[in-house]
């Protein structure tokens, strides 16, 4: 697109910092869309590839559990706070300079997991240790995904008519969703014996392609304007210091246990952080936050809602891709798992694209819910002997949950934001983005708190019910002592291996039993949830009131002055 073209009033950039929307021939728009897919999938490989090989990584590089758990954090402090300040730098530098920044962070951070994987870091010569390089680069992916979602948002909406914008903005944000069972799939064919350098090859691979179409075809200029303030530094490192710490607690706190004394110092520097940032911003001038409309009973609920739907959702994720973990299943048994999920994906991704009407942004999320508690309600029972077969109904509905919920509840927060004004829109961005990893690290840290509680409560009394004297158990006991003294001639240590392997299959049967109770739990809550929205629904229908009636009113009224 040259410079010197003049866009028309309705080709106008919607805010700073966003590209202009000119009226692209159909060609182009087909370009831009297909562009737009592959960069949002990209950048939901950054945090699907650690998720899925995360286990692989802590191998290759001999780390132990809260080593590799510092690899997480560095992705999720990053990935949380990095917002506010991308959005400043594409108001004030312009989408072609923050295009090309973000892809070099991205060529920089997928080249760093290669260069770590293919092992030339292990000579004698070089002193980098390949741990902190990947803790480095997966700070550095953090950040990249943030851009690069916003990337693959612009194209995606580049890519639409006018009048399906909105569904442009479903599909840059649904495409995220895709990211965890992609690389589910994926992983096993590329990172063959656990040899992760062809993985990290591939992802440098699409950092590549990414760069070359992203310069091939850029997004059309937008206006700039000189946004940056120093004290927007001051309260961003206030912010950052702040969710960085929060990061800490709930991914340490989940692998050390929370009663680790150490995690108290960077809750304070969590609360402390953030609670100086929410000042700075609340009394500026200028600020970067609009506070007070984060503080609003609409927007708190807004975050709420997402929150406790991130957290449900780590049923699928943490709940039943753990309990496949704990009863020994590997990523190349759970391809067909995870291709389940995909399909439930793209099927609920075109179903809200084609059908989320800004009307009735409500009923869509309520029927999400609800498709999670049914989810849930299906796996409570489970057993010793469930296989990922017994999960494909299941999950299906889950995973489709998660992706059909997301297009309506992005699109409301963005109504109530541009409804408010173009400078709500970081606010909005900022409490999307953080009750979305916040939430999930949330998730994840509640479900393995609470399995590993039931896991010790079960098998406590498992064992505090056996009767040594059974014939049952005695059978059990002298069965395995059998098998074991083909392999040694000492049998007193024979007797204690059959005993810790019996014990070793009560405590099997604890977690599948934590298991079980999780999925009651997260069912229980799902229904309460719909419950609780459903009558918020039903009252808003009875009155006939639209709760988005005053941000419509003003959207309609910026599209007539235009």
């Amino acid at each position: 697109m040259s410079n010197e073209y003049q866009f028309k009033p309705h080709e106008q950039p919607i805010m700073v910092g966003s590209p202009a929307n000119p009226d692209h021939p159909a060609r182009r728009k087909v370009f831009y869309l297909l562009i737009g897919i592959f960069v949002g999938l990209t950048a939901s490989f950054q945090n699907g590839l650690l998720v899925a090989n995360l286990t692989q990584i802590q191998g290759q590089l001999g780390l132990t559990p809260a080593e590799g758990g510092w690899i997480s954090v560095s992705y999720n402090m990053t990935n949380a706070c990095i917002t506010v300040l991308l959005y400043k730098i594409r108001q004030q530098f312009g989408m072609s300079l923050f295009s090309k920044i973000t892809l070099s962070f991205l060529l920089a951070a997928t080249s760093l997991q290669w260069l770590i994987s293919s092992h030339l870091l292990d000579t004698p010569n070089i002193s980098i240790e390949p741990y902190y390089l990947e803790i480095v680069a997966r700070g550095l992916s953090g950040m990249v995904a943030s851009g690069m979602t916003v990337l693959g948002l612009f194209y995606c909406l580049q890519g639409m008519p006018t009048v399906k914008r909105t569904s442009g903005l479903i599909l840059g944000f649904g495409l995220v969703q895709f990211g965890i069972p992609l690389s589910r799939v994926i992983s096993p064919y590329l990172a063959i014996d656990g040899q992760l350098e062809n993985l990290f090859l591939f992802q440098f691979g699409l950092a590549l392609i990414c760069f070359g179409l992203i310069n091939i075809l850029e997004l059309p200029p937008g206006n700039t304007e000189k946004v940056f303030e120093k004290l927007d530094f001051v309260s961003f490192g206030f912010f950052a210091s702040g969710l960085a710490a929060l990061a800490v607690v709930l991914v340490q706190g989940r692998i050390l246990w929370w009663t680790t004394p150490w995690l108290v110092y960077p809750l304070m520097i969590a609360i402390v952080g953030i609670s100086i940032a929410l000042w700075i911003e609340t009394h500026r001038k200028n600020p970067m936050l609009q506070v007070r409309w984060m503080r609003s009973r609409n927007i708190i609920a807004f975050m709420v809602t997402g929150a406790v739907m991130r957290i449900l959702l780590s049923e699928q994720n943490v709940g039943a891709a753990g309990l496949l973990a704990n009863l020994g299943y590997g990523n190349d048994q759970l391809v067909t798992f995870y291709a389940v999920i995909i399909a439930a994906s793209a099927l609920a991704l075109i179903i809200s694209i084609f059908s989320t009407n800004a009307m009735d942004l409500r009923r869509p999320v309520i029927f999400a819910v609800a498709l999670i508690a049914l989810g849930s309600w299906m796996d409570v029972g489970v057993s010793i002997n469930s296989a990922p077969y017994t999960f494909y109904l299941s999950q299906f509905l889950i995973a489709f949950a998660a992706v059909y919920f997301m297009g309506p509840l992005v699109f409301e927060g963005f109504l109530r934001a541009i409804g408010s004004g173009p400078a709500y829109i970081i606010s909005f961005s900022v409490i999307f983005g953080i009750s979305q990893t916040v939430g999930g690290l949330a998730g994840a840290a509640a479900i393995q708190a609470f399995t590993t509680i039931r896991t010790q409560m079960h098998y406590a009394d498992m064992v505090s019910s056996l009767n040594l004297g059974d014939p049952a158990f005695s059978a059990q006991v002298a069965g395995t002592r059998n098998m074991l003294s083909n392999q040694t001639t000492d049998a007193a240590q024979a007797n204690i291996g059959a005993v810790s392997q019996v014990l070793q299959g009560i405590q099997r049967q604890a977690t599948v039993a934590a298991y079980s109770d999780l999925f009651f739990l997260m069912a229980c809550l799902a229904t309460a949830v719909t419950i609780i929205l459903l009558l918020n629904y039903l009252y808003n229908r009875y009155h006939k009131r639209n709760p988005l009636a005053k941000e419509l009113a003003v959207i309609a009224k910026m599209r007539e002055t235009k």
